[in-house]
């Protein structure tokens, strides 16, 4: 009864154990007529030691029980080794399962059928089957799996060495016809049994594991399309099998591979129930817009080791490919290279832990493209217990000179500088700190060529609960970054930001907001050996603009809290500061994004522009995206957004800004950009700035 590759029609099933010493009775004459065409094959899918019969029957109406009889012998020895009663209503071909075979061995058969009248028929032809030879499974089957059935809590536990993985309610035999306890295992799997016996019942999901006896979902009826017995489960509704919802018994069937133990017991079973997951990473970061695209991207920061993930995003704005060469430098110097390519009007990842060699290590990275392209790294984190993310963009080319605004070593903040030397001679890092009480402090360190180096700002004991801003200076070319990991009031995180090469005395900073369990600061660095005045000008986005003026001390970094100025107290908004002398600006936010608890912090961007690039973008899974437009002009501007997708599918759209305003864009709110991968173009016919913030939370293995 078994129809390959689509059902398995079933008499009855699985042979007992047992075997009885009778002889064929063969020449009974009666009203039934003797079976035909017996074949023996092995299951579609069998742990081993299994066999199965197939015969026809010509008048299925009159047959009250079949006999089978089994030999290892060609021409002798056959007794019979099942009986088995059937009272079949439609269809002509029934089935046996024989188990408990030795793999490797060969079995012959008969089969006869007694009618209703008492008689047994003539047996069929003999039919040999053979086992293939196979490695006999662990007691606890593959994969350390194991089923435990409990007819006392009628629910089925799954188990993963020893853990509970999954538990379902299931329905066993009642007392008339109980599911028998012991240790059995999954002989077989069939997608679709229909049970003769039974009425004809389509019983999907069926895992054979004892005479007659499997699990399988709630036995369906297909002339009404109903299933029977979902409102008993939980209690003993079957004729011996195990029944489950239909969408459990898919789960189960494949979730446990033939040769899975099972435990049918008759008591309450109280399972090892796994650990809970931990925590996701949550977080956020920003970057700020990149003006002008480039040929070539440096990246100080960059780790793979423990708990972080690195990635590199490259968005190419052109018609043609864009081909870049990677060139990963690692601490001792040694390099490892790569090599891309980026589709046109496109936006293209790499995942860095997963380049051989690079999966456990710091690490800076080099981009050299013959086509002009944007570029951005990212990074999420486990880093001492505070979860995270990062992002910043790349830098042009390597410079004597950086400055950082940012910095803070006090409470459980922990500040890295990290240098990258790209060039092919050893270089002296030397570092001026610069307190924002004034006072200054300074360090050298040696960098070896094509290498990178980390500076932990907090073991320096004159920084120790300080906050800082910093001037990098290097006899050799070279690229800077910062990168902090914090716990502020309970929002754990990291940020990570490029440093600047030039000092202006103009700064524009797109994103900002002090609603909800927001914190802003506006960070100002004043590299100067004279006092400083900064005018500073917070544009909110209902267009309405409030000044202050602040005094800078020489060589000293100065704070402002956005939260705290009266007017800004729940406002998004954007920042512009105008300053008499050369000043280094940065934006830092610490926030409870629904949940997503974390950091963020971007540069300031010196000048307004009318085109710019966002490499990064996502808004897929739990990920928001948000793009943060300023408009410093005092009119309205109109900017036109094309947002690239991996592929080279582009989605168009424009937005009116007000005059000295923000507006905000929330990208995962656009039809056709719900979960995606995506990079950003801006383009205005007067200046603009812009930024991009995201806000995650990603669940951790």
């Amino acid at each position: 009864m078994m129809l390959k590759k689509s059902k398995l029609i079933l008499a009855v099933a699985i042979a007992a154990l047992a075997i009885t010493l009778v002889a064929p009775a063969l020449a009974n004459a009666g009203s039934t007529r003797a079976p035909t065409d017996l074949a023996v094959s092995t299951p579609d899918s069998s742990a081993g030691g299994c066999l199965v019969l197939t015969w026809q029957v010509q008048d299925p109406e009159s047959v009250k029980e079949y006999h089978i009889y089994r030999s290892a012998e060609p021409d002798s020895g056959l007794r019979r080794v099942f009986s088995g009663a059937v009272d079949m209503v439609h269809g002509k071909t029934m089935d046996y399962v024989d188990a408990g075979l030795d793999d490797g061995s060969t079995y012959y058969y008969r089969v006869t059928l007694v009618g209703k009248d008492g008689r047994e028929t003539d047996g069929t032809s003999v039919a040999k089957g053979t086992l293939p030879e196979r490695q006999r499974k662990s007691e606890g089957g593959q994969y350390a799996k194991r089923i435990v059935l409990s007819s006392y809590d009628q629910k089925a536990y799954f188990l993963e060495n020893e853990v509970c993985v999954k538990s379902h309610l299931i329905s066993t035999g009642t007392s008339a016809y109980p599911t028998p306890h012991g240790v059995f295992s999954v002989l077989y799997h069939e997608y679709l049994v229909i049970s003769e016996r039974y009425g004809g019942a389509y019983c999907y999901w069926w895992m054979g594991f004892y005479t007659d006896t499997g699990m399988h979902a709630l036995p369906y009826n297909p002339s009404t399309g109903t299933h029977t017995g979902a409102n008993q489960l939980g209690q003993p509704a079957s004729h011996g099998c195990v029944r489950q919802s239909p969408a459990d018994a898919e789960w189960a069937y494949k979730w446990a591979p033939d040769g899975t133990r099972i435990d049918v017991i008759g008591w309450h079973f109280d399972p090892t129930e796994p650990e809970p997951p931990p925590p996701p990473i949550t977080g956020g970061h920003a970057s700020q817009g990149v003006s002008e695209v480039s040929n070539e991207w440096y990246f100080a920061e960059g780790c793979t080791s423990g708990e972080f993930d690195e990635y590199l995003l490259m968005m190419n704005p052109n018609v043609v490919p864009a081909s870049v060469e990677a060139t990963y430098m690692l601490p001792d110097g040694s390099v490892l290279l790569d090599t891309y390519t980026v589709e046109p009007f496109s936006r293209f990842t790499v995942h860095v832990d997963d380049i051989p060699g690079l999966d456990s290590t710091e690490v800076s990275a080099r981009l050299v493209s013959d086509k002009l392209i944007a570029a951005e790294r990212s990074m999420y984190f486990v880093y001492n217990g505070r979860t995270g993310g990062s992002d910043s963009i790349g830098m042009n080319g390597p410079k004597l000179t950086w400055y950082l605004a940012e910095g803070y070593t006090g409470g459980q903040f922990d500040e890295f500088i990290l240098v990258q030397n790209p060039g092919i001679y050893d270089g002296t890092v030397r570092v001026q700190y610069m307190r924002s009480d004034g006072q200054n402090f300074y360090t050298e360190n040696p960098i070896k060529a094509h290498s990178r180096l980390s500076l932990h700002v907090d073991d320096i004991p004159e920084l120790v609960d300080a906050e800082v801003s910093v001037k990098v200076t290097c006899d050799e070319p070279v690229v800077v970054e910062r990168a902090q990991y914090f716990d502020y009031y309970g929002k754990q995180g990291g940020n990570a930001c490029a440093a600047i090469a030039t000092p202006s005395k103009t700064w524009y900073v797109a994103e900002g907001y002090t609603g909800g369990d927001f914190d802003e600061y506006v960070l100002i660095q004043n590299p100067n050996d004279e006092a400083v005045t900064a005018e500073v000008t917070f544009m909110r986005s209902d267009g309405r603009n409030f000044y202050y003026e602040y005094g800078l001390l020489p060589n000293s970094r100065f704070s402002i809290h956005v939260d705290d100025l009266p007017d800004l107290g729940s406002a998004e908004v954007s920042t512009y500061v105008d300053a008499d002398s050369e000043v280094i600006v940065e934006r830092a936010m610490y926030f409870n994004s629904y949940g997503r608890l974390g950091g963020a912090d971007a540069p300031g961007v010196p000048e307004a522009a009318m085109n710019w690039s966002l490499a990064e973008g996502y808004t897929g899974g739990e990920f928001d995206t948000y793009v943060l437009i300023m408009n410093p002009n005092n009119e309205e501007v109109t900017v036109g957004v094309n947002f690239l997708q991996p592929g080279g599918a582009i989605k168009v759209a424009s937005y009116p800004v007000g005059p000295n305003s923000r507006y905000t864009i929330h990208v995962d709110a656009i039809d056709g950009l719900t979960n995606t991968e995506f990079s950003t173009t801006l383009s205005c016919d007067k200046p603009i700035i812009c930024e991009r913030a995201m806000y995650f939370s990603i669940p951790r293995d």
